[in-house]
């Protein structure tokens, strides 16, 4: 993913990235809060551990996520 801001030419690193697909809360149905994340380099892509926390409920969520390249 490359920036369209002031750095058109720079990648934008993994831990930078505005994480756009966060859950909502089972509980409230409030969106979560993105609170860690652990991510593996593979020789086949990203694979990527996220935990997520109600700030209304205090309920935890973990999502993990795999990507292919």
């Amino acid at each position: 993913m490359t920036s369209t801001f002031l750095h058109e030419d720079k990648e934008i690193s993994p831990d930078e990235m505005i994480d756009l697909d966060r859950p909502s809360c089972a509980r409230c149905g409030q969106q979560m809060w993105l609170t860690k994340v652990e991510t593996q380099i593979l020789a086949k892509g990203r694979r990527s551990k996220r935990d997520y926390e109600c700030v209304a409920c205090g309920n935890v969520k973990t999502v993990h996520r795999a990507d292919v390249m």
